[in-house]
C-alpha cells in the first residue's frame, strides 16, 4: 500500500525521534512514558473521544507539574487535538490509530508552513522557528530549543537532513524543482492570497485521504496535454483549414 504521507514522511520520522516516542512505544506513548496515564495504553485502539478523556485525566494527575496530555507519536496535547477535530468536523468515534497519528501530524505540518516553503513563500528558518513552536523538540533556525528552559533533542543538521529529503521526493513525484523556491515577498492582496493557500496547504490536505501526489500528476499531466495539442495544432494549421474547408465545402 502506498504512504500518502511519503513526501513528508522524513519530517515525521524526525519528530518521532526528536519527541522520544520512537524509542518507546511510538504511536501508543504518553507523555513521561506512561508517568501520567496511569501506565501503558493501546492508544491506536481508542476512539477520539477515548484519547480526549484520558488526556483529561493526565493532566489532573497530581505528579503532572509540567501540566501536558501529550501523547502519540507526535506528541500532540488535548488543546491542540480538540482545535484539530473541530476543524476538521471529525465526530470523535475515530480511532487514533497510526494512521490517523500521521494524518493529524500531517496536518500541523502543513499549518506550521511546510507547503509554503516548498513553494517558496516562506524561508527555510522562517519553517523550522514555526516547527519549533509545535514540537519544542525541535530546534529553532538558530540551533536552541522556542520554549525557555527546554533544549532541543535533534540538531539543525539533522532538520536540513529531513527537510531537503522533503524536497526531493516532492521533486520526485510532482516534476517540480527539487529545491524550494527562495521566498517571495508578499503584500496586501497578495499576502491574503498566500495565507489563504497556506491553509489549505498540500500536507494540511493529506486528512482528506486523497493521494495528493496522484492529484498533482494527473494534473501535470493534463496541463502537458493540452500544450502538446495547441503546439500540435498550430504546427499543421494549413492542413487543418484545408480540412474544415472541404468539410464545409461538403455540407
Amino acid at each position: 500500500m502506498t504512504d500518502p504521507f511519503y513526501i513528508y514522511r522524513p519530517l515525521l520520522d524526525l519528530i518521532g525521534r526528536s519527541e522520544g516516542t520512537d524509542r518507546g512505544r511510538g504511536y501508543n506513548e504518553t507523555l513521561g512514558y506512561g508517568a501520567f496515564s496511569g501506565g501503558d495504553h493501546d492508544l491506536v485502539a481508542m476512539t477520539l473521544d477515548q484519547i480526549d478523556e484520558l488526556q483529561t485525566a493526565m493532566l489532573a494527575h497530581p505528579k503532572n507539574s509540567l501540566n501536558s496530555s501529550a501523547l502519540g507519536r507526535y506528541q500532540i496535547v488535548r488543546t491542540t487535538l480538540r482545535k484539530i477535530r473541530k476543524q476538521l468536523k471529525l465526530s470523535g468515534l475515530e480511532l487514533y490509530s497510526a494512521e490517523m497519528q500521521d494524518r493529524l501530524g500531517c496536518y500541523l505540518l502543513g499549518v506550521r508552513g511546510i507547503d509554503r516553503w516548498l513553494g517558496g513563500v516562506i524561508s527555510r528558518d522562517a519553517l523550522m522557528d514555526a516547527l519549533a513552536k509545535e514540537w519544542a523538540s525541535l530546534p529553532t533556525s538558530k540551533g536552541v530549543g522556542h520554549y525557555s528552559g527546554q533544549r532541543a533533542s535533534v540538531s539543525t543538521a539533522a532538520v536540513f537532513l529531513a527537510l531537503e529529503e522533503v524536497q526531493r521526493r516532492r521533486g520526485l513525484h510532482t516534476g517540480a524543482p527539487v529545491t524550494a523556491k527562495p521566498p517571495q515577498s508578499a503584500s496586501g492582496k497578495d499576502a491574503a492570497a498566500a495565507g489563504a493557500a497556506a491553509a489549505a496547504g498540500t500536507c494540511a490536505a493529506a486528512v482528506t485521504e486523497t493521494d495528493n501526489t496522484l492529484v498533482l500528476l494527473l494534473a501535470g499531466t493534463l496541463a502537458m496535454a493540452g500544450v502538446l495539442a495547441v503546439y500540435l495544432a498550430w504546427r499543421h494549421r494549413t492542413v487543418i483549414r484545408a480540412f474544415l474547408k472541404s468539410m464545409g465545402d461538403k455540407l
